[in-house]
């Protein structure tokens, strides 16, 4: 029996925009397994749990509270496969907001991104999810060219990591 969660209604609609933007940068090798065909990785916000589910190295990642609201909009480009797992083991460290994160964020969802994408796209992608989700915490996300969606970043030539 699987405890994998599927991604609820009101996530999933309130991701549609940003699928339709990210797809064609997700890594499709990394959502395929045991997902319904969904590229999204949704569990519950706790460090071990990401770490067992998620095994992107680079990724967007979207905490969702308890009424399936966003929260906050992050992205993660580190070596290993506990990368977005100890991203968030970071957030919930913070010294001033690391307890009100514990305590709101519910939900993670994850779109994971190709291992060796440029760190640029990583944060172009975390951009444009933030600016489609308006999340209610957190503001220093990278602003983002409207001319350059993630797709198109993948077709510049490689750049230091």
């Amino acid at each position: 029996m699987s405890t994998a969660l599927t991604v609820p209604v009101a996530i999933g609609q309130a991701l549609r925009p940003v699928l339709r933007l990210m797809g064609p940068v997700l890594d499709v090798r990394a959502t395929a397994e045991g997902r319904a065909g969904s590229p999204v990785v949704v569990c519950r916000a706790s460090p071990a749990v990401v770490r067992r589910r998620v095994a992107a190295s680079c990724a967007v990642y979207v905490a969702w509270d308890n009424r399936r609201g966003c929260r906050y909009v992050g992205s993660v480009c580190r070596q290993g496969p506990g990368a977005v797992g100890d991203r968030l083991a970071e957030h919930y460290a913070h010294r001033t907001a690391g307890a009100a994160r514990r305590t709101s964020w519910c939900l993670l969802t994850v779109l994971p991104l190709p291992e060796g994408i440029p760190r640029e796209a990583v944060r172009i992608a975390e951009g444009w999810t933030a600016r489609l989700l308006n999340p209610a915490d957190g503001s220093a996300h990278p602003r983002v060219d409207l001319t350059q969606t993630p797709a198109t970043l993948l077709c510049l030539p490689t750049q230091v990591r």
